[in-house]
């Protein structure tokens, strides 16, 4: 108890000097200052370094990504009322690991790119898809079906400017009505609303 009065003492006089990390005038020391790393009365002045942190994610902004195969293919599914593993889609199981998904036992990474060569394979693989029985009993006429067709497959119906610049384009080509419905349905399962995150 003698002791404590002199030890209060001590602790007070000991903290009126640099306090969490600020001198006296009240300010924090520089970055660059050197760190007193003293033990038992010696010390080694080493500057304190600091790499600026880099950016905490980047964001894409320049090129879309894929929804994964194994989604496109149950999308496809829902929006017709199938099961996935319906003979329809014997094409683009086939046809997996070209159309991005992976293969991780064979070391084929999942890729969410959309080039020419997957776009072509991605058309090829649709069209059992949209001439099934299956496509025909859901959606007989197309592009008549269009917007029953575009909200099973997109969530929501399209704008009426792009309905309109579909049937234009339709109109101005001069296709046999066939053409006209696997063409119409390859859009809407192709179209950026569908394959895009």
């Amino acid at each position: 108890m003698k002791y404590l009065v002199p030890i209060c003492a001590l602790l007070t006089v000991s903290c009126t000097g640099i306090l969490d990390g600020k001198d006296q005038s009240g300010q924090m020391p520089p970055d660059d200052m050197p760190i007193n790393m003293g033990t038992a009365g010696t010390t080694s002045q080493t500057p304190m370094t600091m790499t600026p942190a880099g950016a905490p994610f980047l964001v894409r902004n320049k090129e879309p990504e894929l929804i994964s195969f194994q989604m496109r293919l149950r999308r496809i599914a829902s929006a017709l009322g199938v099961d996935v593993g319906h003979a329809m889609f014997d094409e683009m199981r086939k046809n997996n690991l070209k159309l991005g998904d992976y293969d991780y036992a064979n070391g084929a990474q999942p890729d969410g790119s959309w080039n020419a060569n997957r776009i072509a394979t991605w058309m090829t693989a649709l069209k059992p898809i949209c001439d099934s029985a299956e496509m025909k009993a859901k959606f007989p006429a197309l592009p008549d079906n269009l917007p029953q067709l575009t909200r099973a497959a997109w969530g929501h119906l399209p704008a009426a400017e792009d309905t309109a610049d579909y049937t234009t384009a339709i109109a101005e080509s001069g296709l046999d009505a066939a053409t006209v419905y696997q063409s119409t349905c390859v859009a809407v399962f192709s179209s950026a609303e569908f394959v895009y995150r």
